[in-house]
């Protein structure tokens, strides 16, 4: 009788532990289940980062290829730019010796213009001095001769621009001499320019000058008396 019981005792007890490991292996399967579900969440995670990763490698590759284009481009652009440089610098020189020169030539041709209207003005001059004693010559009237003479002072002491007022002011790049007003009106109408000799003036270049006047009164007395002078020695004659 006591070893039924205690068989059956020990029947119970190894359903029980049995029941148990049924129970620890059920848990464990459970929770095999639930990290294999983790790993697989984790190596898809892994997948899709490795598929990532191997996106952005290309990109990088991509963007280094196209930085290296623009790295050599770049490269190109800055050789480009001082060869460009080089000659900019190269026709600059050029341009600035072809200036010097026109201007040199420039300066020439003025100059000479400036030699070849003096020498007209004195041949004109000289021209009118010839027709003077020529009239003076052929004249029969001495009234009349006296009032060519003043007449043509006259003209010489009046201003050759305006032809009214008579000369106050001198140009210092040429010393022609014409009225002030004149000379003023060309330069703030912007001709500023003789009117004799085309020489450019400025500002500072026209100047009223009472020794202008002294010099054309003088010179106009003096040129009466000997013209009263000619025409005398002339009629003794």
């Amino acid at each position: 009788m006591s070893e039924r019981i205690k068989s059956n005792q020990i029947a119970r007890l190894a359903r029980e532990e049995k029941e148990m490991y049924i129970q620890q292996v059920a848990t464990l399967t459970t929770q095999v289940e639930a990290q294999n579900q983790v790993v697989r969440k984790l190596e898809e995670k892994e997948r899709l980062l490795q598929n990532n990763l191997a996106t952005v490698e290309k990109e990088l590759q991509l963007r280094q290829q196209a930085m290296e284009m623009h790295k050599r481009k770049a490269i190109e652009s800055a050789q480009s730019a001082a060869d460009l440089k080089l000659h900019l610098e190269k026709y600059h020189s050029q341009i600035k010796e072809v200036q010097q020169t026109v201007a040199e030539k420039t300066s020439a041709l003025e100059a000479e213009a400036f030699k070849t209207k003096r020498k007209e003005e004195e041949t004109a001059i000289l021209k009118r001095k010839v027709e003077r004693l020529k009239k003076i010559e052929m004249a029969s009237d001495m009234d009349e001769i006296l009032k060519e003479e003043i007449r043509e002072y006259k003209e010489t002491l009046t201003c050759p621009s305006c032809k009214v007022k008579r000369k106050d002011a001198i140009l210092t790049k040429c010393f022609h001499a014409f009225c002030y007003d004149c000379l003023r009106t060309r330069y703030e109408t912007r001709q500023r320019k003789c009117p004799k000799c085309n020489a450019a003036f400025g500002a500072s270049d026209y100047h009223r000058s009472l020794f202008v006047l002294s010099r054309l009164e003088w010179f106009q007395l003096v040129v009466l008396r000997s013209s009263v002078s000619v025409c005398c020695c002339y009629l003794a004659s």
